[in-house]
């Protein structure tokens, strides 16, 4: 019996693996940044503005998580 690209079970645990970092990526984007995530391409202007936070703002607000 041939397998399937979807049946191979290293490619099952690669999906999840994939999954939960993207979602722990999102998570801290939208919980945790003050600017930090932009400040490598940015400097301190991501951390002046705070593009992330205000971008997520109501999403933080929904969500159970404190911003100011």
């Amino acid at each position: 019996m041939v397998e399937t690209v979807w049946e191979s079970r290293a490619t099952r645990w690669m999906l999840v693996a994939g999954t939960a970092a993207l979602a722990g990526v999102f998570l801290y984007l939208v919980g945790l940044d003050q600017g930090d995530a932009l400040s490598l391409v940015q400097g301190d202007f991501a951390r002046d503005q705070n593009l992330l936070h205000e971008f997520f703002h109501d999403v933080r607000h929904a969500a159970g998580f404190p911003c100011h």
